[in-house]
C-alpha cells in the first residue's frame, strides 16, 4: 500500500520540481535582463548628455533576438519635453551606444 501511495505522488513530484526549476531559471534570466537594461540606460544617459547636451528619461526597452545581435533598444523622451522622443540602440556585449536618435531641432542646435 505504501508503494502504491508513493507511486501516485511521483508524477506530481516531478511536476512540482519542473515548475520550481523553471521558476528559478526564469527569475535568474529576468534579473540578468534587468541588469543589462540598467547598464544600457546608464551608458545612454552619458551618450545623450555628451553628444547633445540633453538629459533624457527612458520609458521602454526591447531586446533584439540574441541570435541576431546583442542589442537592446531604448526609447524615451527629452527630460521636461515628453513630445521630444529619443531612441538608442546599445550593444550589451560592450555597452556602447551603436545608434542614438533625437528630434531634428536638437540635432540642428548642436
Amino acid at each position: 500500500m505504501l508503494e502504491m501511495h508513493s507511486y501516485r505522488f511521483h508524477p506530481y513530484l516531478w511536476l512540482l520540481l519542473t515548475f520550481l526549476s523553471l521558476t528559478i531559471i526564469c527569475s535568474c534570466m529576468s534579473s540578468e535582463k534587468k541588469e543589462i537594461i540598467q547598464k544600457a540606460e546608464e551608458v545612454s544617459l552619458v551618450y545623450f548628455k555628451e553628444t547633445y547636451g540633453i538629459d533624457v528619461v527612458f520609458t521602454d526597452h526591447k531586446f533584439i533576438p540574441a541570435d541576431l545581435s546583442h542589442t537592446v533598444s531604448l526609447t524615451g523622451y527629452v527630460q521636461g519635453h515628453k513630445d521630444q522622443e529619443i531612441f538608442a540602440m546599445v550593444d550589451y556585449g560592450t555597452y556602447t551606444v551603436k545608434t542614438g536618435s533625437v528630434p531634428d531641432a536638437i540635432k540642428s542646435s548642436k
